[in-house]
């Protein structure tokens, strides 16, 4: 544990009531960290409330312990404001002022293309999931671990290695999760939960979505747009296709994998996924956006064909390096 992880850890224990903030459209790791968070800290006998821009989606509403959600009223009178896997500010989305006038800010992220912002952070790129991280920080300051700790923990290891596939697992991501399993928690019934069970609507969503798959860079990259139209036609909400970017990349051959959605506010949302090949989260960047090395994300307004060829010709560039 560095030394600014210890100060991170100081001034939330200093707290009296801390604001829990992370990325728009979060994952199961934004969330099990958020909601994880919340949960030592109120085992310490700190007050702590978890902010998000919309509804915590369906998929997740096993880890919700209470949150606030956005709105124009929107007001907090914590004293200290905490952003989990969250980038940059601008990732906050609508609840980045709410998160910019508390006192005492701090960040806990593990993003290796992380933009520092507020008073205090600590980012370990080299952490699978910001769950990782959040799981050091209830070793330190707990004995034993309340089940929204571990349910949370857990969730974000989980979601953010593939259920500890991808090639961001470490020695100290299994040993975090294996701790969690000691301390005792029904692993199955959350992998149920995330991954065996589908709606019969997802099910055919998916196969059109394969039938939408384009190829390109002599089959290189493969590219998936899902426009919102795709979505409301089999009664899909965009929560429900947060492993979508997985399908293109899994294709054999193939290098990178682009998914494309309609941004929630303008223009397309970008998601990357690579073959420990090249490192993405240099292209996200160079949109304007980030993440790690085999899985980044940008949004950009720019003409989608534009885009596309743009970042094919970027991809080539870099295959040629390797």
């Amino acid at each position: 544990m560095t030394s600014e992880l210890k100060i991170v850890i100081e001034k939330l224990l200093d707290a009296k009531h801390v604001a829990i903030f992370t990325h728009i459209n979060p994952d199961g790791d934004a969330l099990g960290s958020a909601f994880a968070s919340k949960a030592v800290l109120e085992e310490k006998g700190i007050k702590a409330d978890v902010w998000l821009c919309e509804p915590i989606p369906e998929r997740y509403s096993y880890l919700d312990s209470g949150h606030l959600v956005w709105s124009e009223s929107a007001k907090t009178d914590a004293d200290t404001a905490l952003a989990v896997d969250c980038g940059s500010e601008n990732r906050l989305g609508k609840l980045a002022e709410l998160y910019m006038n508390v006192k005492s800010k701090i960040c806990i992220d593990h993003h290796l293309s992380n933009q520092p912002f507020g008073d205090y952070y600590y980012c370990e790129p080299d952490a699978a999931a910001t769950a990782e991280i959040i799981h050091a920080v209830a070793n330190t300051v707990l004995d034993e671990f309340p089940m929204a700790v571990k349910v949370g923990i857990y969730t974000g290891l989980s979601t953010d290695t593939g259920h500890f596939k991808y090639s961001n697992v470490t020695e100290s991501t299994l040993l975090a999760a294996a701790d969690i399993v000691r301390r005792g928690i029904d692993a199955r019934a959350i992998t149920r939960r995330l991954y065996d069970t589908v709606k019969l609507e997802k099910l055919r969503f998916m196969g059109a979505a394969a039938e939408r798959v384009e190829k390109l860079a002599d089959g290189k990259i493969a590219v998936l747009k899902c426009p919102n139209s795709l979505l409301e036609e089999y009664g899909i909400k965009h929560e429900e296709i947060e492993d979508l970017p997985n399908m293109p990349v899994g294709l054999d051959g193939v290098l990178v994998g682009v998914l494309i959605k309609d941004n929630v506010e303008n223009g397309h949302k970008y998601s990357l996924r690579g073959r420990e090949i090249i490192d993405l989260s240099k292209l996200a960047q160079h949109f304007g956006g980030g993440g790690h090395k085999n899985a980044a994300a940008f949004v950009s307004e720019e003409d989608f064909d534009k885009v596309i060829n743009e970042l094919e010709n970027l991809v080539i560039k870099e295959l040629k390096n390797v």
